[in-house]
């Protein structure tokens, strides 16, 4: 029975070394893309449950093109509709049964009423965190690192700021685990309520006016204002875009070779306007794109453990 060293659920049992091969080879698959197989890569002619009880479209589509141009068919579930899940089926049973049709490989995305590190364990196959709650979602962290590697060749000592939802943010939860291996710093910009408790605030260097954060940054990431995970916070739109939306006037203050992101899905007019997508130094859509080749690199990675 596999353990979690065999899925990727946390990024925390990934070496520094591991990852940047990861990345190489996301790279190689990217360059090569057109000319596969006169460079070796070979499809690999297996079967992979992507599982997507959340709602999702970059990660659930992302995984699925990853899937088939790795060679690996993909079987698909997306949301409760149609499914046991509407008859009362658990979550987990869900995944025992499709087990037992022996698929090679589970991408899970899933909220937190699902331990996903208890299913891991029991499963005969890798599983891949496809975002976990409030949790992490360890493949849009690799992702965005990725796509920064691919700018600086280096995270060691860069500087990324993430601006808003902060305290729900599963990505985020990712990149403090992702900080400490390739050893970039992160900082926050965000109202109060956004922000997690003091004692996890002392993982972050925390800014009080987006002008400062900007400042320091080398790279800026927006993060959605998440809506659904607030109970009864009163969010108040005109305060939030005056004080920590991203605009073309408040990019002034980044850098010229500083780099802009979002890990998606954007609410216009709220973390950012539409015109921040045609600066220059927008990453939004470079995020997307290298987001299927790091799939790739990591299923077939998985799939030849």
């Amino acid at each position: 029975m596999p353990t979690s060293k065999s899925s990727l659920i946390n990024l925390s049992q990934y070496s520094k070394q591991k990852i940047e091969v990861l990345f190489s080879e996301s790279l190689l698959l990217k360059s090569t893309k057109k000319s596969r197989a006169s460079n070796g890569i070979v499809p690999i002619r297996k079967i992979a449950a992507l599982l997507f009880f959340e709602p999702s479209t970059r990660t659930r589509f992302s995984f699925e093109t990853a899937c088939v141009r790795a060679g690996v068919h993909p079987l698909i579930l997306t949301g409760n509709a149609g499914t046991s899940l509407e008859k009362g089926e658990t979550f987990a049973d869900t995944i025992y049964n499709l087990e037992a049709m022996r698929p090679d490989l589970f991408v899970i995305r899933c909220n937190s009423t699902l331990d996903l590190n208890e299913i891991t364990h029991q499963l005969n196959v890798p599983v891949i965190n496809a975002g976990w709650g409030s949790a992490s979602h360890p493949t849009q962290a690799l992702l965005d690192t990725l796509t920064l590697f691919e700018k600086w060749n280096t995270l060691e000592k860069k500087k990324i700021l993430f601006l808003g939802d902060v305290k729900h943010s599963r990505v985020v939860n990712s990149h403090l685990e992702l900080a400490k291996i390739l050893g970039y710093q992160i900082g926050v910009c965000a109202p109060d309520d956004f922000l997690p408790s003091q004692d996890s605030l002392k993982s972050f260097t925390y800014f009080k006016t987006l002008q400062h954060g900007l400042e320091w940054a080398d790279a800026v990431m927006a993060l959605r204002v998440q809506k659904e995970r607030h109970d009864s916070y009163e969010f108040n739109l005109q305060n939030y875009r005056k004080s920590y939306a991203l605009n073309s006037q408040n990019l002034l203050g980044l850098k010229a070779d500083g780099w802009i992101m979002h890990p998606g899905p954007i609410n216009y007019g709220v973390e950012l306007e539409h015109e921040v997508l045609a600066d220059r130094r927008s990453l939004v859509l470079a995020q997307v794109e290298n987001g299927v080749f790091l799939r790739e690199a990591l299923i077939r990675n998985l799939l030849k453990e």
